[in-house]
């Protein structure tokens, strides 16, 4: 494959999935994976031990799909070079005008791994800066050897993994370019459920122009539980988004980013997610500096009283009783938890004035709260009392635990 050189037709080829498995959960939520969408399949279990780390900055087992521009919150990028489109007097989404406005954006990826002869695959990223920067899963790249884009004109360029976060499934790229087409950021803060959607990508790797589906915003804040890491405050959509389609824009009938598709729902129709431009927006920040984004850190291992057998409570030396919360089953040498006096076996009932009832539920008290924050938390002790513990939590590195 030359770069820049060549017809668009068969550049890439057709996306093989290469079927590797990822283990995930969220209430039972299983993804399975390679070269696609995370692809989450729903079961009546939960998973075989329950045990997580709160940080919720583990790694996630795929190894590709089946998950500066300085931005202001409240504006869209300064880099954006696409109209803003407007709906129809009908107050629609006019398809073609926004696929006229983002599609350019687009790019399709293809990735080897290893020695390239057995291993590699696709996915989609869009173009945020004039200069070369495009955004992708952290899923579609993480484990590549090689990276090529193939730009909406049919142009091939090597590209550079400027710095991925597996833990938010987000990362940025870097090709040589200038004056390309950057997509226009919008704010999903500003997203409600019922709200038109189109979801572009490379669906399948069927051709040299992305694939277009519509459909509507199905649900908003999302928590999506990968094992070692958690998606949180996701779009959930009906626009089809199919194997290829990782890392492509999910986008409004403004012809705006709200959002970075990443994960399907295996086994059921219609339900994708995208993860909010709002939630990702200072981590492709910190990326595009090249640094991974820190987060807040408790530092202990914790599961759901409920999944605890008899000798399980006994071992963990749980007051007896206790039906619902979280326990500590580890604490971290040098973590928050551990600093503050916190226990083996006892239970995290309250954490900054949140009910904990169960691990998602400090899970995402913590991933929400800030470094170097004091928190109160609500303790039950082994011996069936309570006390109020403040905690200054930590932080710690992409991945870390």
């Amino acid at each position: 494959m030359n770069d820049d050189s060549g017809s668009k037709s068969g550049r890439f080829l057709a996306g093989t999935v290469l079927g590797a498995v990822v283990g995930a959960l969220v209430a039972g939520l299983i993804v399975v994976g390679l070269g696609d969408p995370q692809r989450i399949y729903v079961t009546e279990t939960d998973s075989a031990s329950g045990q997580h780390d709160e940080s919720v900055t583990g790694t996630a087992d795929s190894q590709i799909p089946p998950t500066t521009v300085a931005l202001d919150a409240a504006t869209t990028s300064d880099e954006a070079t696409t109209p803003r489109v407007e709906m129809t007097d009908a107050g629609r989404l006019d398809v073609k005008a926004v696929l006229a406005a983002v599609a350019p954006t687009v790019v399709q990826i293809e990735i080897q791994t290893g020695d390239g002869v057995f291993g590699g695959g696709q996915g989609t990223g869009f173009i945020i800066s004039a200069d070369g920067q495009v955004v992708t899963n952290a899923h579609v790249v993480e484990a590549a050897t090689d990276i090529k884009v193939m730009l909406y004109d049919g142009s091939i360029k090597a590209a550079e993994l400027v710095q991925q976060d597996p833990t938010r499934d987000l990362a940025v790229l870097k090709i040589d370019g200038e004056n390309l087409p950057a997509a226009r950021l919008g704010i999903s803060a500003e997203v409600e459920v019922g709200d038109e959607v189109l979801a572009i990508g490379n669906a399948l790797g069927l051709g040299d122009t992305p694939t277009v589906t519509t459909g509507i915003v199905s649900a908003l804040e999302r928590e999506l539980q990968l094992s070692g890491s958690r998606l949180t405050r996701l779009i959930q959509t009906d626009a089809a988004i199919n194997p290829g389609n990782s890392g492509g824009p999910l986008v409004n009938a403004n012809g705006e980013v709200i959002g970075v598709n990443t994960a399907i729902a295996g086994n059921a129709e219609g339900i994708g997610f995208a993860i909010s431009i709002d939630h990702a927006r200072p981590v492709i920040e910190t990326l595009q500096t090249g640094e991974v984004p820190k987060r807040p850190l408790l530092g202990v291992n914790i599961i759901d009283v409920e999944m605890l057998d008899e000798t399980s409570r006994r071992q963990y030396d749980i007051f007896e009783g206790v039906e619902t919360g979280v326990v500590i089953v580890a604490l971290v040498e040098d973590g928050a938890a551990n600093a503050a006096g916190l226990k083996v076996g006892e239970v995290v009932l309250e954490f900054d004035g949140q009910e904990i009832n169960s691990v998602q539920d400090l899970v995402s008290a913590v991933r929400d709260s800030e470094i170097g924050r004091v928190v109160r938390m609500l303790i039950l002790a082994n011996d069936g009392s309570t006390r109020n513990v403040n905690v200054e939590l930590g932080f710690t590195e992409g991945a870390g635990g």
